[in-house]
């Protein structure tokens, strides 16, 4: 049976894969610098081994003979065809020396990007992530030659969009970007009215150690259902969550005179890393066993973070652990914490945005990746830019201040190049669950005030973890609220906390 066979191609793939992924952690957390042109060499021979695995001529006639045998599959093998149809198409539009050359390149900036980031050098990093968008631009040349036709991409651009966020258009982003523009400077300005007539926020007292951080994140960890024996939480110049589901690998970064942001951020990776542990076992060494996409992975890492983590019942949740770790400082007190994760004003770091102007930060990243891929634009043009839209957007000035502007991100230099605007359909998208998620579970405030989580985290895993990448996105969010995505349940999510 080709189907069986395949299978076990894509099994082989997903060890592989598994190996990258620690290979990749290790290179963010534990490697010393000496080890990263090896570890470069390495990584660029897994990619091009996996391509050479799904470029092996005899694929072509194994899926060819599974899709005659149809009629005997269930419903998650055929939606798993048609995954590994989509994985084994996107590999053979890739030549071998693109691939490669791209693993090598990203590794390279992004490497550099942690020192020259920190060192304001821009005049240094600027030809590196010229090459990574070269590449890059091959790379949605190459796919939209070959796939375009069939998945409907406009242009280049859209192919590298469905990478990340699988089926999504710039038609479904344009529209949805341009309501935002439009309505968020006036909600900031109402917003920013109602904060100054307010009592001023009491900032801490007094720095936290680092230790007592890391203390403080692992116990909300562990409370919001994070398994120490399969996963551990470490340091890294960029939060994220990595790793694979049955080993899971968060880190996050420590400022002892800024105990909140950090405790937020940790709770952000927690969602990601939830929803990984939570795919479905029967499916995890196949592609419909993996997650649906980066809007609805943001969708849960922004669930935790935003519509549950800084609600007023979560809050008062957490103040006492806080206090314990932190110390008894008024600036912990659990009135004082909402004002601090409520307070709204522009800023110039994007992990660091309120979510009034965070949809901001991205559509600013948007516009002008999307103008490079396309030719209106190119990288030396993206200091000025992104200081154009800053000033435009939030009123901030970022001339000659690069790691604060646009060397902040690890995503261009690692040659995630349609990724950022999965973070705003993903707020979205999570505004759109939560409210769907109150319907069913009316008493979800007292629960999260009494920390009594699992009847929310039921409701996820029934409705979004669970179902892996069985069906496309729209049908995914249809099943688990009723309509596909919605912007309005973000903007009245955004006017109910901040204004009502």
């Amino acid at each position: 049976m080709s189907y069986a066979s395949l299978e076990k191609t894509f099994y082989r793939l997903a060890q592989l894969d598994h190996a990258g992924a620690m290979l990749g952690w290790d290179q963010q957390v534990m490697m010393p610098s000496g080890g990263n042109d090896a570890r470069g060499r390495a990584l660029a021979e897994l990619s091009v081994l996996t391509t050479e695995i799904l470029q092996n001529p005899a694929l072509a006639d194994d899926f060819a003979r599974a899709e005659q045998e149809q009629t005997k599959l269930n419903t998650w093998q055929l939606a798993n065809l048609k995954q590994m149809k989509k994985e084994w198409q996107h590999a053979t539009a890739m030549p071998k020396a693109l691939v490669e050359a791209i693993s090598i390149a990203t590794n390279e900036c992004e490497y550099a990007w942690r020192t020259m980031r920190a060192d304001n050098n821009w005049a240094d990093f600027e030809p590196m992530l010229q090459k990574v968008f070269d590449l890059t631009k091959e790379k949605a040349q190459a796919l939209n030659s070959a796939l375009g036709a069939e998945n409907g991409y406009a242009n280049d651009y859209e192919a590298m969009l469905d990478i990340f966020d699988p089926g999504t258009k710039m038609s479904r982003i344009d529209p949805v970007f341009a309501e935002l523009k439009e309505t968020i400077p006036g909600l900031l300005q109402q917003i920013t009215e109602k904060q100054n007539a307010a009592s001023p926020i009491i900032q801490p007292s007094a720095p936290v150690a680092k230790s007592k951080q890391i203390e403080l994140a692992k116990a909300l960890m562990g409370a919001l259902g994070f398994d120490f024996n399969q996963g551990r939480l470490d340091e890294a110049a960029h939060p994220f969550s990595g790793g694979v589901s049955d080993d899971s690998r968060i880190t996050s970064r420590y400022d002892e005179n800024n105990v909140i942001e950090g405790i937020m951020g940790v709770i952000h990776e927690t969602g990601h890393s939830r929803y990984e542990t939570g795919l479905p076992k029967d499916w995890r060494y196949q592609p419909v066993g993996q997650a649906m996409g980066m809007g609805v992975h943001e969708s849960q890492s922004l669930f935790f973070e935003m519509q549950m983590g800084r609600s007023a019942p979560f809050i008062s949740a957490i103040a006492p652990l806080v206090q314990q770790y932190a110390g008894n400082d008024p600036a912990y007190s659990a009135e004082n914490m909402r004002k601090m994760y409520t307070h709204v004003e522009p800023g110039l770091i994007r992990v660091n945005a309120d979510e009034v102007t965070y949809p901001l930060h991205v559509i600013l990243r948007y516009e002008l990746e999307r103008d490079i891929i396309l030719g209106s634009a190119s990288v030396k043009d993206i200091p000025d830019r992104w200081n154009d839209a800053m000033s435009r957007y939030l009123g901030l000035d970022t001339r000659g201040d690069y790691k604060n502007g646009p060397m902040q991100d690890v995503h261009w230099p690692g040659g995630a190049v349609g990724y950022f605007p999965s973070y705003t359909l993903g707020a979205m998208n999570a505004a759109q669950l939560h409210d769907a998620m109150l319907k069913q579970i009316p008493n979800a405030a007292d629960l999260i005030a009494s920390f009594e989580l699992a009847p929310i985290f039921d409701w996820l895993g029934k409705n979004i973890w669970s179902q892996g990448s069985l069906n496309s996105y729209d049908e995914l969010m249809i099943n688990a609220t009723g309509e596909p995505l919605n912007s309005s349940y973000f903007i009245d999510h955004i006017k109910n906390r901040y204004l009502g």
